[in-house]
């Protein structure tokens, strides 16, 4: 797979968890709330879990960009920028 698709899918992957993490935090701070008032509703154990889930999820998808990006520094550092695979630099005197 090409790395820039591999990095945006890995970016829209991230982000779909963190829009996940998000609204499953947004719920239980809710819950939170209604039971500091003595509604005795605590906040649900399986939002708890799916919450770390989307976190876990988003944490493995942010390492895989950060390994990507090194790939491309990698390269760049090898390869600069303007050089074609295969052609040599030419370095004028």
């Amino acid at each position: 797979m090409n790395k820039t698709l591999a990095l945006l899918d890995c970016l829209a992957q991230l982000k779909e968890a963190q829009n996940c993490a998000d609204a499953l935090l947004a719920e239980i701070v809710a819950d939170a709330v209604r039971a500091n008032r003595g509604a005795r509703r605590t906040p649900d154990r399986g939002a708890l879990k799916a919450f770390r889930h989307a976190l876990k999820t988003a944490s493995m998808h942010s390492y895989q960009a950060e390994m990507i990006l090194a790939e491309f520094d990698s390269l760049q550092t090898i390869m600069p920028l303007g050089q074609q695979p295969g052609r040599p630099l030419i370095y004028s005197v």
